[in-house]
């Protein structure tokens, strides 16, 4: 169990030292860290950000005088660090959402690049061109019941294939 505290002047939550054991099949732990850069975006490493005004990236033009990216946007811990709970995230991707809407409606986005490819086609090609190997949705299926078949073995939901080359030797068969 935990209480919540303040902590020069923000909320942090203080383990209380109880504990209380649930019996149950799986558990996901979701427990905000500060977030890393991304390659080719600016980032603030104190904060741990992308510089952002509303969820439109900021791309610095000298130390103190910041210009909008047009058409790259942020939001989640990214744009506003790790706090906040689930309505939070939704707020915030709300926010970036009108963002993008009021800049559409001022003046519709366009390609960055004049080699731009629309569609599935566009993707496919770009995949290609970096050596990425695309894998029908059957082949998922077939690993997704093979890990289940060797969790089930183990009373898992379960057992994950960790290794790639035999993901894709499941997955072809």
């Amino acid at each position: 169990r935990s209480h919540c505290a303040v902590d020069s002047g923000k909320q942090v939550a203080i383990g209380t030292g109880e504990f209380e054991d649930i019996d149950c099949g799986l558990v996901l732990k979701s427990i905000g860290y500060k977030s890393v850069p991304v390659d080719g975006l600016p980032f603030d490493p104190h904060k741990g950000i992308v510089p952002n005004i509303r969820g439109r990236v900021l791309r610095s033009m000298s130390d103190d005088h910041f210009v909008p990216e047009e058409g790259l946007y942020v939001c989640g811990w990214l744009k506003r660090g790790p706090t906040g709970i689930i309505a939070t995230n939704l707020y915030c991707a709300e926010e970036t959402v009108a963002s993008i809407i009021e800049d559409l409606a001022q003046e519709p986005l366009t390609p960055t690049s004049s080699h731009a490819k629309q569609g599935r086609e566009g993707l496919l090609q770009l995949l290609d061109s970096r050596n990425v190997r695309v894998l029908p949705f059957s082949a998922w299926e077939k690993m997704d019941s093979e890990e289940k078949r060797r969790g089930s073995m183990k009373q898992k939901p379960r057992e994950k294939l960790s290794c790639w080359d035999e993901l894709l030797k499941v997955g072809s068969e």
